[in-house]
């Protein structure tokens, strides 16, 4: 699963809440919970809202497949 997809259930968020506290739309929400990459400065709101990293949220995922290869 998405780490965004993620992080938006553990707080029990609809993808309509999360887009209104980031100032974007629902549709882009669902777009990167499938796998598009945010603008740098979407992608700094998504971590500074669930208070933690870029990294951990779009490239943890990365990692963790290309160690698995």
């Amino acid at each position: 699963m998405n780490k965004l997809k993620e992080l938006r259930m553990k707080y029990k968020l609809t993808q309509k809440e999360l887009a209104k506290n980031l100032g974007v739309t629902p549709d882009y929400i669902s777009q990167i919970e499938r796998g598009r990459i945010p603008g740098m400065e979407t992608a700094i709101k998504i971590a500074n809202f669930f208070d933690t990293t870029v990294d951990e949220i779009f490239l943890a995922n990365n990692r963790t497949k290309s160690s698995q290869s």
